[in-house]
């Protein structure tokens, strides 16, 4: 009876194209069913094949990743498939398998576009479950600093002499694979590229044990990656998929996916892509720039011939949710995804061995948006359509659904000043801001009304323009401030034409000051000291974070926020995790679009702490800065080395910011122990229409329409404070970061946007620890409504920094 149940469902039916041509089809069951019985047609179809090259169309849809496991579990379980070979870091995937498989392991190295959703986890299950090998065989590299480390240990262990300055191209290396960019500040491309050339050639002269096969892929992929961020600076916005641009590293893929095969030729392997990476070949597309893309599907295609099969998954979902919104994506009329949606099954396979697939047809296999004409038989041995795939679901350990609780606005008075602001007449103090010892004009300065919430900022000669009206003349005062001077509290009806900043810091003669050491010395004494001075092992801590956000001379966000945080220690990838314990709502304008503490503590706020992001604390860049000593004229000061640190390097590799930027600020060390008490650091640059698409540069509260804006004014500041615990270990106790961003539109008129957050951190834990999981920011701990509103535990909240700006 299931055997006729199966052949009912499994039928070959077929629809007419043209006059003479039917395209035959299998039908499938949902990518959520367990049964596998209604592939048995790939029996026949995958016959003498020892690589399935299985694609998908785009990384997003949680259908597809669901519909791709349950063909691995048939693949496994009647063809005898046991390899798994995935789209991520070989390297990674490389160093997992040493320490030994685990799920949370497998999670952690498959890129986030798959680990991180719900319908990817049947496969990671199913892996585990059958002990199913898994390597991988991208060249790119997730963890960039144990890499570096690991190839110049391999290098040194092996004999294989460096023949450039080390500490160089190490750098260049992390720029690489970091930021997918090549800086020649420290060696050129050529010097660079030869050198890795002459090391994998070494290598290859070794016994090929495991080890040495392995290195000599991992340095043939980090020079693959330099050469597509060294040749491809420049990137290609488009709707579409393919391009020349992925040609090195499809090429380098290919080559670690033969490799292995040449080395364990009885395995059977699943190969987990993206479509456009497993394409046989594309000689029947004409499109210019697009029939450059060589895949690495057609270099294993050219190796393997009738060894390989490719299996590309499409759907016909007419619109794609991106940017935030639902745009269309109409299915072009007689296109292959139109015939295939109006059989109305909403799950088909198709073979590309029969007559109907020789004829070039259109297709949206190459763009979510486009569509282009090729031989479909050409691109993928097989098809698997599905008529509408669903975007993937976050993967949550917790999934128990929280209460979330109503937002109480505990300070009214925010409206009423916004609604005050409107309703009068605004004029403009114009100025411009000197140095008061040289004269010489203060850029980016600070000015701001905070109780007016108006924040503004110099322009490069120091000149300003606040706008103000009559009532503000007499009662409102501005306060200016610029790094390295002393800030400065001013009414406006007193506030001068020329405003002089006094400088807070004096250039001192090194000699004199601290008997003949240098900047660096000292500084190479704190960097090599932070895993003494600092932690490096787990901690708890509480965190209370002011956070304010600010459009136009409007509020729109003033939140006080109480966390608890679990931190694996300064030098660890992990960054903390936190649990919102309480919150206090002064003003939200984003309503229910501000859920969780992510939209509060994104990647760069979070990354605030300087020892574990900042280039002026890393072990090999520190020296490339520009360093001096200063005094402080605090007296609180005295006993700390003080250095001010510069660079002309602006781009990623020093700077930690993927657009041209100036970086610069200054470094407090412990003259007793070389511990480091305080991080100041300043970025400042404009940005042109031009530059905003070169560096694809699109920050907070950018508008969309690019051929409106004239330049972008950009202006962030962090401080970082360290204090001395009962252990002797130095934690972060404060953290300062301020964005600003003004928009200079073409008709001359400006649009600003601020992002504030003062934070406190204190009652620090090292024993008995309580360990906060990081769950995505969707629910539970990051939630920020997963608490009400505590007026007893505000009121009765002992911290001198919210006392401090409760106060103003």
């Amino acid at each position: 009876m299931k055997i006729r149940f199966l052949l009912l469902l499994c039928f070959v039916f077929s629809i007419q194209q043209g006059n003479t041509q039917d395209l035959k089809t299998h039908k499938l069951f949902p990518p959520d069913t367990t049964i596998v019985d209604d592939f048995n047609f790939l029996k026949q179809e995958l016959q003498g094949k020892q690589l399935v090259m299985l694609g998908e169309l785009t990384h997003q849809y949680g259908t597809i990743f669901e519909m791709k496991a349950r063909v691995i579990e048939y693949l496994h379980q009647e063809l005898g498939y046991t390899t798994i070979a995935m789209e991520s870091s070989m390297y990674d995937m490389w160093k997992m398998n040493k320490e030994g498989f685990t799920p949370e392991k497998f999670n952690e190295t498959v890129y986030g576009v798959w680990s991180k959703t719900k319908e990817f986890q049947r496969l990671v299950s199913y892996v585990d479950e059958n002990k199913l090998k898994v390597f991988g065989f991208d060249s790119q590299v997730d963890h960039t600093d144990n890499f570096i480390d690991d190839f110049f240990d391999y290098c040194e262990d092996n004999h294989i002499e460096i023949q450039v300055e080390e500490e160089d191209m190490a750098i260049v290396m992390q720029g690489v694979l970091d930021n997918y960019y090549f800086e020649e500040y420290d060696m050129k491309f050529s010097v660079y590229e030869k050198e890795l050339e002459r090391i994998i050639k070494k290598i290859n002269t070794f016994e090929s044990t495991d080890l040495n096969y392995h290195w000599s892929q991992f340095a043939k992929n980090i020079l693959a990656t330099s050469r597509d961020a060294y040749y491809n600076q420049e990137d290609i916005r488009s709707v579409n998929f393919i391009n020349e641009q992925h040609n090195i590293r499809d090429a380098q893929m290919a080559d670690n996916v033969l490799s292995y095969m040449n080395r364990h030729p009885k395995e059977k392997i699943v190969l987990w892509a993206d479509n456009i990476h497993v394409i046989n070949e594309i000689k029947s597309l004409e499109t210019p720039l697009l029939n450059k893309f060589i895949s690495m599907g057609n270099y294993i295609k050219k190796a393997l011939n009738d060894k390989v099969y490719s299996l590309a998954t499409l759907h016909a979902n007419d619109s794609i949710f991106s940017l935030n919104e639902w745009n269309k994506t109409p299915i072009q009329e007689n296109s292959f995804e139109y015939d295939l949606k109006n059989l109305g099954e909403p799950y088909l396979f198709i073979s590309s061995n029969q007559e109907a697939m020789q004829t070039p047809k259109t297709h949206r296999l190459f763009s979510y948006l486009n569509f282009y004409e090729s031989r479909l038989d050409e691109l993928h041995d097989g098809y698997i359509f599905i008529k509408y795939a669903e975007d993937s679901s976050p993967n949550i350990k917790k999934s128990k659904k929280i209460e979330e609780f109503e937002v109480v606005l505990t300070d009214t008075s925010k409206v009423e000043k916004a609604k005050l602001k409107k309703e009068q007449n605004t004029t403009y103090l114009t100025g411009k801001i000197i140095d008061a010892e040289t004269n010489a004009p203060v850029a980016f300065a600070n000015l701001i009304l905070k109780e007016q919430e108006i924040y503004r900022i110099s322009d490069d000669e120091g000149y300003f323009k606040i706008p103000v009206n009559a009532n503000l003349l007499n009662t409102a005062s501005v306060n200016i401030s610029s790094m390295g001077f002393t800030s400065q509290n001013i009414p406006l009806n007193q506030l001068n034409k020329t405003v002089k900043l006094n400088p807070s810091l004096d250039q001192l003669d090194e000699v004199i000051v601290i008997g003949y050491t240098t900047p660096l010395a000292v500084l190479k004494i704190a960097v090599k000291n932070i895993k003494f001075n600092h932690p490096i092992t787990p901690f708890n801590y509480h965190r209370y974070t002011k956070t304010l956000m600010n459009k136009d001379d409007e509020d729109i966000i003033d939140i006080d926020l109480f966390t608890k945080e679990y931190d694996e220690g300064y030098r660890q990838l992990n960054r903390a995790n936190r649990r919102v314990d309480q919150i206090k709502w002064n003003k939200n304008d984003l309503g229910k679009r501000l859920k969780n503490t992510s939209q509060l503590f994104g990647y760069a706020r979070q990354n605030a702490n300087a020892l574990r992001y900042s280039n002026i604390v890393h072990r090999r860049k520190y020296k490339k800065f520009d360093l001096e000593f200063v005094k402080s004229k605090d007296p609180k000061d005295d006993g700390m080395y003080i250095i001010q640190f510069k660079t002309e390097r602006n781009k990623w590799n020093y700077t930690n910011r993927g657009h041209s930027t100036t970086y610069s600020g200054f470094i407090y060390i412990n003259r007793d122990d070389y511990a480091i008490t305080k991080v100041i650091e300043n970025w400042e640059t404009s940005l042109t229409t031009e530059e905003i698409l070169k560096y694809n540069y699109f920050g907070s509260n950018t508008p969309q329409n690019l051929d409106e804006i004239r330049e972008i004014k950009v202006k962030e500041e962090n401080i970082n404070e360290y204090k001395a615990h009962s252990d002797g270990k130095y934690y972060a106790s404060y953290v300062f970061k301020r964005d600003y961003r003004e928009h200079i539109l073409k008709t001359g008129e400006k649009t600003n946007y601020i992002f504030q957050s003062n934070a406190s951190l204190f009652n620090i834990e090292t024993d008995n620890l309580e360990v906060i999981e990081y769950d995505h920011y969707r629910q539970n701990e990051t939630v920020l409504r997963r608490v009400k509103y505590d007026e007893v535990f505000w009121n009765s909240f002992d911290n001198d920094l919210y006392l401090k700006l409760k106060q103003g």
